[in-house]
């Protein structure tokens, strides 16, 4: 039986917010008109950042370290910028603090690019900014993935009751040390030797990609969980930190048996499809690239999914049984996030010249790392203003 401290503290969706926080925000308008108004504005602020000269091809590694920012302002609460009250003024100076983190983060990826990979014995100098930034880029999945799903999983525990700076502090330094073990274990050893510096598949060793797509379907099914199902099944085990534990392992091995799940998924139903809609399917070694692709995409789709649903419509409706409200964002969800999967490569070519339009070849990772980089910051850093105001 869940305890009412317990049942307190599930209601704070994924981050909770402490008793101190200084601004509370409402919506200006009822769901599900303000989750659309919200989905519109991220979007459209999404593609005009991507056009700003240089952003997309930095996008990809840019972007990772923006998310990373934006986790290290939820752990601490927006600490002390918060102090500002004003929901624009806090989400302003936020976001430009996020970018120079995300710079700060940048440069010393070309650092890092310039020592691994020579180390590694990269043979192609030409190469070694690209391996650099494949694997000091993955520090920022190492830390969306399980970093977030401990901390968020745990609720904090044991230092929810702590006021900021001094709980920010410790999340910080404990979401530290999770990260670099996760990096240590599933990305470092993987930068691949023999890179081309023109062909981006070949920067990094296959084990890599099995990896990456562990580190995404864990992400998705934690945000499922934590967020739209509100830590159902896991607040099943009880009282924390048995809770986080479950969540732990129950989305780790949700994850990995997705990242093969997922491959038959695409290959059985995705591919078909594509094919019928016209679509030309490459040969063996071009379709095995195309399945890793969309596996991991498809995963990335619903990351985004899960946001819009939780964040932007505030897992609206909720007036049912919870089997009922549970059942209808998790079926929202795949919908929104398949329909916004297989429609990307209706515009992927507008995006630029990586791009060719079809699902086999393009690699819709960099878009999607801007756009959730845009929806955490719209969400958490802005408050959600000026859809939402503050009371």
């Amino acid at each position: 039986m869940t305890s009412p401290e317990d049942k307190k503290l599930k209601e704070r969706v994924l981050i909770p917010e402490s008793q101190e926080a200084p601004v509370a925000m409402i919506p200006r308008w009822k769901q599900p008109v303000s989750g659309i108004v919200s989905l519109i504005l991220v979007f459209a602020i999404t593609f005009l950042v991507w056009f700003i000269p240089g952003v997309a091809t930095l996008s990809s590694i840019l972007a990772g370290f923006g998310i990373m920012g934006v986790l290290f302002a939820i752990w601490g609460e927006n600490w002390p910028i918060s102090k500002l009250r004003e929901p624009w003024k806090i989400g302003l100076v936020a976001t430009i603090v996020n970018i120079v983190i995300a710079f700060v983060f940048f440069f010393v990826a070309n650092w890092f690019a310039m020592v691994y990979s020579p180390w590694i014995g990269v043979t192609d100098p030409a190469a070694y900014i690209g391996v650099g930034w494949a694997i000091f880029g993955s520090l920022s999945a190492s830390m969306f993935s399980f970093a977030v799903l401990w901390l968020a999983g745990s609720m904090y525990w044991p230092w929810f009751d702590k006021k900021q700076p001094a709980r920010g502090i410790r999340l910080f330094i404990v979401g530290w040390i999770i990260t670099i073990i996760v990096w240590l274990i599933l990305f470092f050893p993987y930068g691949n030797p023999d890179a081309v510096p023109t062909d981006v598949q070949s920067w990094v060793l296959p084990q890599y990609g099995i990896s990456m797509g562990w580190t995404q379907w864990t992400i998705f099914f934690s945000l499922l969980t934590l967020m739209a199902f509100e830590y159902w099944p896991w607040d099943k085990a009880g009282k924390q930190p048995k809770i986080g534990v479950a969540a732990l392992i129950g989305c780790s091995i949700l994850g990995l048996i997705m990242v093969v799940a997922a491959g038959f998924i695409v290959g059985f139903i995705f591919v078909p499809v594509f094919a019928l809609l016209g679509y030309t399917v490459p040969g063996t070694e071009q379709l095995l690239v195309g399945i890793g692709l969309m596996n991991v995409g498809y995963a990335d789709w619903l990351i985004v999914a899960v946001v819009v649903v939780s964040l932007f419509f505030d897992n609206w409706p909720k007036k049912y049984s919870q089997g009922k409200n549970l059942a209808i964002r998790f079926i929202t969800i795949l919908v929104i996030g398949t329909v916004l999967f297989a429609t990307f490569y209706l515009y992927s070519p507008f995006l630029g010249a990586a791009y060719v339009g079809s699902p086999f070849y393009d690699n819709p990772t960099s878009f999607l790392l801007m756009l959730i980089w845009v929806q955490l910051i719209f969400a958490y850093l802005w408050k959600k203003w000026p859809v939402a105001e503050a009371l």
